[in-house]
């Protein structure tokens, strides 16, 4: 979401809160929660790490709020969950609704470009990019192979990362979770400076994790691609909080959630 369009939200809820919205103002707030449920998860998070702060934090410098005004905010909040989801024609409760299916083979890492200053490009970056269009054409045992040659030939980075990625993906689209689980822990423990490959790397391993019922270690993976803040950090928060309620985390305290400074 939009950064400008989480303020105005977080605006319009205090107001309402507060009792500074007209009839109108009010239902025009309660349908945009009608269409877009996923609001109300981003609110009770800020509700609830809102209410975690103003718990543990002792420094004078910052001026709290009274108690009852948290309380408030998340009966609020409660109350609108409640009565939205009365209205919601299907809400999705299994597990299995919240994770990838197949993995877009488009997903996978290759070469960025020439590298060298002789305008050459390397070994490595050829397999990878032969293993790419492989995957895309729909030949995945060419595509496993080129990325397995990658990894016993060139296993330093960026290159290995990007292999066990990519053969993760294709191990993944297999059903073949054990596997893929393994070569994503790979590819995580060599990434070195590359957000999103970091971030791909743990969103599909807690996926794989879930599909073989590791659900604490899924959290966790999860959680880290949560924190990246990219692509998928509004599927990972719904991964995430299903896992949450279905490990019984029910305190965003038990999130390892950092204090703001």
């Amino acid at each position: 979401m939009d950064k400008s369009r989480e303020i105005e939200i977080k605006q319009r809820i205090d107001a309402y809160i507060k009792g500074q919205l007209e009839e109108d103002e009010i239902q025009e707030l309660w349908n945009e929660f009608a269409k877009e449920p996923e609001l109300l998860d981003l609110l009770e998070l800020e509700v609830n790490l809102k209410a975690l702060i103003e718990r543990k934090t002792n420094a004078s410098h910052i001026k709290k709020l009274p108690s009852w005004t948290w309380h408030a905010v998340a009966a609020a909040v409660l109350l609108i969950v409640a009565l939205v989801q009365l209205f919601r024609v299907e809400t999705p409760t299994a597990l299995d609704q919240f994770v990838i299916q197949q993995i877009n083979p488009s997903e996978m890492e290759y070469a960025n470009g020439i590298r060298s200053e002789n305008l050459s490009i390397t070994t490595a970056d050829s397999l990878l990019n032969l293993g790419f269009q492989a995957a895309i054409s729909g030949d995945e045992e060419r595509a496993l192979e080129l990325f397995n040659e990658v990894i016993d030939n060139f296993d330093e980075e960026p290159y290995g990362s990007k292999a066990f990625l990519n053969k993760g993906i294709l191990l993944y689209n297999d059903s073949d979770y054990k596997s893929a689980i393994l070569a994503f822990r790979e590819a995580a423990e060599r990434v070195e400076s590359s957000r999103m490959i970091t971030e791909k790397t743990y969103w599909y391993l807690g996926n794989a994790l879930v599909n073989v019922g590791e659900l604490e270690a899924a959290h966790e993976a999860v959680f880290q691609a949560y924190q990246i803040n990219g692509v998928f950090r509004s599927p990972a928060f719904r991964l995430l909080k299903k896992l949450s309620n279905d490990l019984g985390i029910s305190d965003y305290e038990d999130l390892n959630i950092p204090e703001l400074d």
